[in-house]
């Protein structure tokens, strides 16, 4: 009895960080052209110059995601060290940028770079899990 309510529980974690990935990728995929130049102005500094180029969907959603691992890593000694080291342009253009830009990059394009993995390999534990009984 003890296994089957721990695999329930995980079941139900994993699907639903299954679906919170589906619909962040989905919310992502739609905002992603209406925003991009919004978010290429206040957080350009962030991308490489060959990114700024390139405003398909998927590339401008991929740019997003890493804009909002960047705004994540500001206050950690890894992304002082290795992203705004020495880059005074870049840690300006965090601070000034509008709060709805770092929100957006953050909570939708961040959030899905972080809890997809999770979900797919929560998803090949569970399948183990499953065939293993």
């Amino acid at each position: 009895m003890n296994d089957s309510v721990v695999f329930g529980a995980l079941l139900f974690t994993t699907i639903g960080l299954g679906i919170l990935a589906f619909l962040l990728v989905i919310v992502g995929m739609i905002l992603a052209p209406f925003i991009i130049d919004k978010v290429d102005r206040a957080l350009g500094p962030l991308a490489s110059e060959k990114e700024l180029f390139f405003k398909g969907l998927p590339l401008s959603a991929h740019r997003m995601s890493g804009y909002g691992l960047k705004v994540l890593c500001r206050n950690t000694k890894w992304g002082q060290h290795r992203i705004y080291l020495e880059r005074p342009d870049r840690i300006h253009a965090v601070e000034s940028a509008p709060p709805w830009v770092l929100n957006v990059v953050t909570w939708i394009y961040a959030s899905f770079v972080i809890v997809a993995p999770i979900a797919v390999l929560m998803a090949f534990i569970v399948i183990g899990i499953h065939d293993s009984a």
